[in-house]
């Protein structure tokens, strides 16, 4: 076999040529003030990166107004700007000039456009800042996108991305953690970067992403708004029993003892009230636990009973914290006080009780989820009297802090930590997985005396807060009940503001004593989701800062007007949109398309989710007569010529129990699976045009029946008794052709 010889004139020239070759397709990117804009002139096209979030938009492309893209580009760069002209189709100057953290883009052929893709996946998501507020509450489940959201927010870098107005930001359909950006130029546009989002423009001082022990905040059952300080072990057992029995198979996972168990000098956090708990702790969290419930517990971990502590027969002196006449001084909240303030400031005090103390609750116990409370009060106890301190040159915070690493540490990343430390927002960011919000509430609408508990302050802590939810750590808003005098329209509204924000789900209501249709409240908005917020910052506070720091307990101006959780699941894009009346009577609320970020030119469905009612489609807007306290809970959805299912009996998101959902338009079938709760029907709410008509429905299990209304409405109820070893439901809705 021959080897052909290449001479070096030719090895040369060949490199040469490559060298050319590489050079004309790649150009030096354009540096300037932490930006970095790459062409690709084989491409044409543009890649804009920025030193604090990487990359931010790429495959950019040049458009004409006519929607014919710009072609045969001359490029020219200097110190600070880029400079692109295209002479096919037609002629055009574009300039990108930057500074500091903003990108704006000038082009000589006014009503030209950019496009390409931006990152936009679980850690980069589509946000709205204080400015865009509208009175409505926006937040997503599943990667969505609307025409009124023109910004993502960076989580890990804290960094606020801002398009211009007139940007539209549209889900990729081959991969939707991207965006396709579209950046319209009259003839300016900008692109916006706001470092330190939420650590100096909402004044968040400890701000850090949410840890990811946990994908959804947890949804249980907590005994203080039932029972108090008088709650027994048989109070906890019944409760157990009706919360397994009522509540569990959709979604209620755990049973939280309150502050209540430390009562009397005989009693600690581990050996508890004998009157009130003659078999102890250890035997109520294995009682839980054999329901299949998970036991929760609520513990100041900054008090231990003095006289009986937990892990000694008697704690040295130098354990407490003292004032300035030595006297000890009751923790906060706690059932009596017996159980008192302890010096953290000592090490010791962590090594050899609280360690310990929670070791055993875990290990030995089984604890999941702690109700880590302290409402602040030992932090300024401490500040009061930080002479008295073991180590004086210590500060509150820092001691604080200290103390709930250790929690953290002894207690792992399986066991949920709601905090309550009720000061600084984000003091201990990161450590806890969720926190409360707010102060407690309490089962009337209304405050029974200026400055009292009601479900109002429920409402202003999980508006106030929201934009913390999901993103730093789970909110709290505290607990959610629907019982007497709480009218059935009342509990809607509550449920339903709850659901639609993700937040952390607790109720205390005696379930087994509920009328059914209230407990129905509890079952079609159990489990929680993994929403996020879109609104990212505090809904029309009030005051939330002391000092420029924000504080807890936000109080909210006015309510918002609605609720628009945009989804983004197997049943599709849609909206879930709660219409809120915060009226004493009966009142006519309405929205428009364009309100909500949906596109006024064309036709959507509406279907009202608690009556199980269809209420047609509009184009523009909708009008309602709203109950007093009342809320209206519509799905909202695009209309498409074929079959579409618009909700499920379920759940109020319509992505709980729905697993697969497919239309075959060659054999007219509608088909999927779903996840049934059992001993409970199942119903699909199906909108079929007026061509189309069921000849069959199929499934795995007996189909109760489907009926059709004149509206297009299509119901298909379904028994949940799957055959052995199903674990789904499977169903086929098949039509047929009419002519009409």
């Amino acid at each position: 076999m021959k080897i052909k010889q290449f001479s070096g004139f030719t090895l040369i020239l060949t490199l040469m040529i490559t060298l050319m070759f590489v050079s004309s397709c790649t150009q030096k990117p354009f540096e300037h003030e932490g930006w970095k804009i790459s062409v690709d002139s084989e491409k044409e096209t543009l890649k804009i990166e920025h030193e604090l979030i990487g990359l931010l938009l790429k495959d950019m492309l040049l458009f004409s107004p006519d929607n014919q893209r710009l072609s045969d580009w001359k490029i020219n760069l200097t110190a600070s700007k880029l400079t692109i002209t295209t002479n096919s189709p037609q002629e055009s100057t574009w300039t990108f000039l930057v500074t500091n953290n903003k990108l704006q883009v000038h082009t000589s052929l006014a009503g030209s456009y950019l496009l390409g893709t931006a990152p936009a996946d679980e850690e980069r998501i589509p946000a709205r800042t204080e400015e865009e507020d509208n009175g409505i509450v926006f937040t997503s489940l599943g990667f969505i996108s609307a025409r009124n959201i023109h910004s993502l927010f960076d989580i890990p870098t804290d960094t606020m991305i801002k398009f211009s107005s007139q940007a539209i930001l549209t889900r990729n359909e081959e991969n939707i953690r991207q965006m396709d950006v579209k950046i319209k130029l009259d003839p300016e546009a900008t692109v916006s970067l706001v470092p330190d989002y939420y650590l100096n423009v909402l004044g968040l001082k400890y701000y850090q992403p949410r840890p990811k022990r946990f994908s959804t905040a947890p949804v249980g059952w907590c005994s203080w708004y039932c029972y108090y300080m008088g709650t027994t072990e048989e109070d906890m057992i019944r409760e157990t029993d009706a919360l397994a029995r009522l509540l569990k198979p959709y979604g209620l996972e755990i049973v939280q003892l309150d502050a209540c168990y430390t009562r009397g000098e005989e009693a600690n956090y581990l050996e508890w009230n004998k009157e009130a708990f003659p078999r102890g702790g250890k035997w109520l969290f294995e009682y839980i636990r054999s329901k299949g419930l998970k036991p929760g517990l609520w513990v100041n971990v900054y008090g231990s009973n003095y006289a009986k502590p937990e892990c000694a027969e008697k704690y040295p002196e130098n354990f407490y914290l003292r004032d300035k006449e030595g006297n000890l001084s009751g923790a906060c909240c706690t059932a009596d006080k017996t159980v008192v303030r302890l010096d953290y400031s000592n090490p010791e005090v962590i090594e050899k009780h609280l360690k310990p103390m929670l070791s055993i609750l875990k290990n030995e116990w089984g604890l999941v989820y702690l109700k880590d409370a302290g409402w602040g009060t030992w932090m300024d106890y401490y500040d009061q009297n930080r002479e008295q301190a073991f180590d004086s040159s210590k500060g509150s915070r820092e001691i604080y802090v200290e103390v709930q690493q250790a929690v953290r540490k002894t207690l792992g990343d399986d066991v949920f930590i709601n905090g309550c430390a009720m000061h600084e927002v984000g003091l201990c960011f990161g450590l806890f997985d969720g926190s409360r919000t707010g102060g407690d509430d309490k089962a009337i609408w209304y405050p029974q005396k200026e400055r009292g508990m009601s479900m109002q302050t429920f409402f202003h802590s999980l508006f106030g807060a929201n934009y913390l939810n999901n993103i730093v750590w789970f909110c709290d808003p505290d607990v959610v009940m629907v019982r007497n005098p709480l009218t059935y329209e009342e509990g809607q509204t509550i449920v339903s503001s709850i659901a639609l924000t993700g937040q952390t789900y607790m109720a205390s209501d005696f379930m087994d004593k509920l009328p059914t249709r209230k407990l129905e409240l509890y079952r079609k908005t159990m489990p929680t989701t993994p929403i996020k917020p879109v609104d990212l910052y505090p809904f029309r506070i009030l005051k939330n800062k002391r000092n420029g720091v924000v504080w807890c307990c936000p109080q909210v101006k006015e309510f918002p007007r609605a609720i628009d959780l945009k989804v983004n699941g197997v049943a599709g894009d849609y909206d879930v949109l709660a219409l809120f009346n915060w009226k004493d009577e009966a009142a006519e609320q309405s929205f428009s398309l364009e309100e909500l970020g949906l596109d006024p030119e064309k036709e959507y469905h509406l279907f009202n989710f608690w009556e199980e009612k269809y209420e047609g489609t509009t184009s523009n807007t909708f009008t309602a007569l709203i109950p007093p306290h009342g809320t209206l809970v519509l799905i909202i959805k695009e209309v498409k010529p074929y079959p579409q299912l618009l909700s499920t009996s379920r759940h109020i998101t319509s992505t709980i129990s729905l697993n697969k959902l497919n239309w075959n338009p060659d054999s007219l079938t509608l088909n999927g699976t779903s996840s049934v709760v059992s001993g409970d029907t199942y119903s699909l709410f199906i909108w079929k045009p007026s061509n189309l008509q069921v000849t069959k429905v199929e499934a795995n299990t007996e189909v109760l029946f489907h009926r059709e209304e004149e509206n297009g409405l299509l119901e298909v109820k379904f028994s949940s008794n799957l055959p052995e070893g199903a674990a789904h439901l499977t169903w086929n809705v098949i039509f047929k052709s009419v002519n009409k």
